[in-house]
């Protein structure tokens, strides 16, 4: 996270319209999800207020609305979807991530702007970020095609900066009309689900006072106040 970057709030509100619409549609909503380079995670809080339980990584920002919601990435927990927002540009190594979220999830929803062909002089788009310099990587449409391929995925893009890596066989031509700003708001009317902020709530709430008693438990006095 960066000064110049002031989508830090409404990213993530909108991107949780885009990804109600695609897990409704193509994925099972009852299952479990990975919001990988989650920033504050502010993205995994809304979805799971919205009623999809969503799990955070972010290794370089520390993950202040989704406490207690850490996602395990080692490979012993499967997803049924990873997202990663503005992340992949980020990514030093980008086939080795994706290989990594590909061993514990068949897909991977994400956003970047495609490089165009041919690449524009720095100065000519903005993009490429050199004010901040934290946009390494970059990818024209053709190359991440080859990625998906090469770990037997298939490639699926709404033509803009939202794309789907996935092993699951589904129409390009459904996935754009799915991402369609109207179309995705109108889907999200009939897909309504119970809210985990409650539940959520509780959990909390249990927590703190377990972590309470326990340190009442351990608690021993150091010293006394002498008797007059």
């Amino acid at each position: 996270m960066t000064s110049y970057d002031l989508g830090g709030i409404s990213r993530p509100t909108l991107n949780s319209v885009l990804t109600k619409a695609v897990v409704n549609w193509f994925f099972d909503a009852d299952g479990r999800f990975l919001d990988f380079g989650g920033g504050y995670g502010v993205f995994t809080r809304w979805m799971r207020d919205e009623g999809y339980d969503f799990f955070h990584y972010d290794q370089h920002c520390p993950n202040l609305f989704a406490r207690g919601y850490q996602a395990d990435i080692s490979g012993s927990v499967g997803y049924e979807l990873v997202t990663a927002f503005e992340v992949f540009e980020h990514i030093t190594e980008p086939a080795k991530t994706i290989s990594q979220l590909l061993s514990i999830s068949d897909s991977i929803l994400f956003s970047t702007e495609l490089l165009p062909v041919p690449p524009p002089p720095i100065d000519d788009w903005w993009y490429y970020g050199p004010e901040h310099g934290q946009h390494i990587a970059f990818f024209t449409r053709t190359a991440l095609q080859q990625l998906a391929a090469r770990y037997r995925a298939n490639y699926y893009t709404n033509g803009g900066s939202i794309h789907l890596i996935s092993r699951r066989h589904i129409s390009e031509k459904l996935f754009r009309l799915v991402l369609h700003p109207r179309i995705r708001v109108l889907l999200n009317r009939f897909y309504r689900r119970k809210t985990l902020l409650d539940e959520d709530f509780a959990l909390a709430m249990r927590q703190a006072k377990e972590a309470a008693e326990q340190l009442t438990r351990s608690y021993t006095p150091t010293s006394r106040i002498p008797q007059r």
